[in-house]
């Protein structure tokens, strides 16, 4: 028998055994990376809620609760965009654009409330922060 190391079934194994923990680990980390979007400390921490609907200066509000927000309190609102001629390395084309402010108004249920448009042309599915002056 000849000792010249690991044979090559041994070798593919190896090689095998390593994509598939590759993939396993990047299928993890990508789980774990996109459910911190939905996380409750993201909402309750960064985003607030978002726009349903929009008349005018009005628009009504869905936030993850409203027992912890309060009447009069102002909202940054931001826009994702898409810039499909973002061709850096490393650029996913995604960014996120302020767009306006508004301010509280009276809570309709346990998830949304009304608001009025201080600045800006804000649409359906705008992102609403809370202005935290920094």
């Amino acid at each position: 028998m000849n000792d010249n190391g690991p044979s090559n079934t041994v070798l593919l194994l190896e090689d095998h055994m390593s994509k598939i923990f590759k993939l396993l680990a990047v299928a993890f980390l990508s789980i774990g990376f996109l459910g911190g979007c939905a996380s409750q400390i993201y909402h309750d921490y960064i985003m607030s809620g978002q726009i349903v609907t929009v008349d005018d200066k009005q628009v009504v509000v869905c936030v993850s609760d409203t027992d912890s927000i309060k009447e009069h309190q102002v909202f940054n609102v931001y826009r994702t965009v898409y810039d499909p001629l973002a061709i850096s390395e490393g650029e996913d084309g995604y960014s996120r654009e302020f767009v306006g402010k508004i301010r509280l108004g009276k809570t309709k249920d346990k998830h949304f409330a009304e608001a009025t448009v201080l600045d800006g042309d804000l649409a359906r599915y705008d992102m609403v922060e809370f202005d935290r002056g920094f």
